[in-house]
């Protein structure tokens, strides 16, 4: 949507009998109270691409904290009966673990949109980094509820006995990649990253994309070689890690 300020000017009665307005319509975009002014650009390093290391180390911990612990493939065969061998805390250590993840990769988010913004960066790619990012926090949620579901209503949390059994035993099974297998979003915001180092106008250094590339080949060759959904929430976090913190001193990237 476009706004028309209105400029209106008289002329002198002194030069003319008559008065007539002239309006001249000055049509400017819906951003152009927010940009900056002439020489008021940012300097310095950026800070916004730390929320994107948080993201990556909560991530990883969150997601080893949901999958690890005391139990053993035999444990799981049992059934309902491994609910008494499962650790309550790994459950509360991966529940406030899920919770930063997905805040911090939602200002990730934001920050890349910016910067692709005050970069004039009108490639696909640029577009599906911030993307990427915030369907992964959203999936991410699911599986941050069920870790957070464990923790309260397993025995000594402060719901216990409000869940039977059979109940515990469905959060513990969607644990088994329930907050991995929302990292496929990051996977495709590191093929965004790719496509901005290795394009004709390169706005992000080449190790980036390197770093893309190699990070990105073992999920996808163990996902279509064995169906396995949850290799991404192992690697991906690792991948946000480094390339962010790549953003916060990379003189290409300029973020």
């Amino acid at each position: 949507m476009l706004h028309m300020n209105t400029t209106i000017t008289t002329k002198s009665p002194s030069t003319d009998s008559t008065t007539a307005p002239n309006i001249t319509p000055n049509f400017v975009g819906p951003d152009a109270d927010l940009a900056p002014a002439s020489g008021s650009a940012r300097t310095g390093r950026a800070i916004w691409p730390l929320a994107g290391v948080l993201a990556g180390v909560a991530g990883f911990v969150g997601g080893l904290a949901a999958i690890g612990g005391s139990t053993t493939k035999e444990d799981a065969n049992i059934g309902v009966d491994v609910i008494d061998k499962l650790e309550r805390g790994q459950y509360h250590v991966a529940f406030i673990a899920g919770i930063v993840t997905v805040i911090a990769l939602l200002f990730a988010s934001a920050g890349w949109r910016r910067w692709a913004d005050e970069r004039g960066i009108r490639k696909l790619g640029g577009r599906v980094i911030g993307a990427g990012m915030v369907a992964t926090a959203a999936v991410h949620l699911i599986g941050t509820a069920s870790a957070g579901s464990l923790s309260i209503y397993m025995p000594g949390g402060s719901d216990e006995g409000w869940l039977s059994r059979d109940a515990l035993f469905v959060h513990y099974t969607l644990l088994d990649f329930g907050m991995l297998l929302a990292w496929w979003g990051v996977l495709a915001s590191a093929l965004g990253v790719a496509t901005l180092a290795f394009g004709r106008r390169r706005v992000l250094p080449r190790w980036m994309g390197v770093t893309s590339i190699v990070l990105m080949l073992p999920p996808v060759a163990a996902g279509l070689a064995t169906g396995l959904p949850g290799l991404p929430g192992l690697v991906m976090p690792i991948w946000l890690t480094i390339v962010s913190i790549g953003m916060v001193v990379s003189k290409t990237a300029k973020a």
